[in-house]
């Protein structure tokens, strides 16, 4: 035994910070977004896009200690993101559920780290993105997080 790390076991931890550094990102994002969105959607849904955006606030503040616990050092948000030009209602619910697919990719690769506690932390993050889409009135779909909803 030399005392040196074994390296499946520090590629795994490695790929593991790796997905919760790209969940963090997706949460930026997120928050951005829905701040975007909920400043111009009709007020039947205003409420819905706020009380979103605390949840992915919430998130984004999860995964960034989940980070430090790490060790390593958190993404910060990015200077621009790409938002919608049509700010028609049905657009902005689009867009939100975008943001929602956007995260619940992020968490599908999260899902696969051998760290049991991130692998429930991605799950409830998926489930509640799930949640999120069916409430903005999009579809459920077969496989939730795989681009296009299939295998």
């Amino acid at each position: 035994m030399t005392g040196t790390p074994d390296p499946t076991t520090a590629e795994e931890a490695d790929a593991a910070t790796a997905a919760l550094r790209d969940a963090l990102l997706a949460e930026h994002a997120a928050v951005h977004g829905y701040g975007f969105a909920a400043a111009r959607i009709g007020a039947e849904l205003r409420d819905l896009c706020l009380s979103h955006l605390e949840e992915h606030r919430a998130w984004r503040d999860t995964l960034h200690d989940a980070l430090v616990a790490r060790e390593a050092v958190p993404p910060g948000g990015e200077d621009a993101y790409q938002l919608p030009a049509d700010t028609a209602g049905e657009a902005l619910r689009d867009f939100a559920a975008g943001l929602e697919e956007t995260t619940a990719q992020a968490y599908l690769e999260l899902a696969a780290a051998p760290d049991s506690g991130l692998r429930d932390l991605a799950g409830r993050a998926l489930r509640e993105t799930t949640l999120r889409v069916l409430a903005l009135g999009g579809r459920l779909s077969v496989f939730p997080g795989f681009p296009g909803g299939e295998l």
